[in-house]
């Protein structure tokens, strides 16, 4: 129930009474005895309580607003480190690409350099040429 604040005619004083809406307008009774008072228009602290009130819902929703914002610039960094770990390996030698890893091979053979690690690559290419 809100509280109104009622000021006495007689002996000045000003005092609060917390009462319903309808009773508002109704003459109150001073300390001193008087029935002469006037209500005083006043700041009251009022608050609305709960979920359904606009204040609260403004809040929820920015509050929210902001989670989602810090979790997609999340997700856009995650995604980013994902799509640079998962580079596929070229055949290649010392940089220079190549179409096949047989063709690799035979460059790196020709520069007098080790074909052993092309090895691997070259047998899973045969095998999925004769697929």
């Amino acid at each position: 129930m809100p509280t109104y604040e009622y000021k006495c005619e007689s002996c000045e004083d000003v005092f609060e009474r917390v009462l319903t809406i309808a009773c508002r307008n109704d003459p109150q009774t001073c300390d001193c005895g008087s029935e002469h008072t006037q209500r005083v228009m006043s700041l009251t602290n009022f608050v609305l309580r709960g979920d359904g009130w606009p204040g609260k819902a403004g809040k929820i929703k920015d509050q929210m607003r902001k989670k989602n914002e810090r979790l997609d610039r999340k997700q856009a960094v995650r995604a980013k480190e994902d799509s640079s770990m998962s580079s596929r390996l070229v055949p290649n030698v010392e940089g220079e690409r190549v179409n096949s890893w047989s063709d690799a091979q035979k460059m790196a053979a020709s520069q007098g350099k080790s074909t052993k690690s092309y090895e691997p690559y070259v047998r899973k290419e045969a095998k999925r040429g004769k697929l």
